[in-house]
């Protein structure tokens, strides 16, 4: 064979038109080899980055509001003391964002992680002990008010006994 000859067999345009075999169908070549190329059954398209369900905590997201209750719940506490106005509005939106995200939880714990939840319940337990003890200082301050008022006498009494 002549170097020709086997340049001119490199060279030459391959002919697709001439298709022996559809991939439809393919060829049987009497082995037992692999099954013909099948279609793969379709599947759901998996879930958005992150929000992956089930496995041992991976993949897991955060209950969306529990940062927040916990953080809230936390300064209400102390804001109890500036004559519980304060502890009020940021307890009770504690309290309401915790047990929001305290029931999404229960609705669905498999998606959320459990330390979010325990944030959660931690900043609306905070929440209900600050609103509550807001409300109890208010009650003090009013009835500090309404006494002072209708017995100065007493309330001056009760204030010298300090000097």
């Amino acid at each position: 064979m002549s170097e020709e000859q086997d340049n001119s067999q490199e060279h030459k345009p391959i002919d697709l038109s001439k298709n022996e075999s559809t991939p439809e169908q393919p060829v049987n070549t009497g082995s037992s080899g692999p099954p013909p190329f099948q279609q793969p059954p379709s599947f759901q398209q998996p879930p958005p980055f992150g929000q992956f369900q089930g496995g041992f905590g991976m993949g897991q997201q955060n209950l969306p509001n529990a940062t927040a209750a916990l953080v809230l719940g936390i300064i209400a506490l102390p804001a109890c003391c500036f004559y519980g106005i304060f502890g009020i509005v940021f307890g009770i939106i504690a309290w309401i964002l915790g047990a929001g995200d305290v029931k999404k939880y229960h609705q669905n714990p498999g998606l959320y992680s459990e330390s979010s939840y325990k944030n959660a319940k931690a900043g609306k337990i905070c929440g209900m002990i600050a609103t509550i003890l807001s409300v109890l200082f208010i009650v003090l301050i009013v009835l500090a008010v309404v006494g002072a008022l209708t017995r100065p006498q007493a309330y001056d009494d009760f204030f010298k006994g300090f000097h």
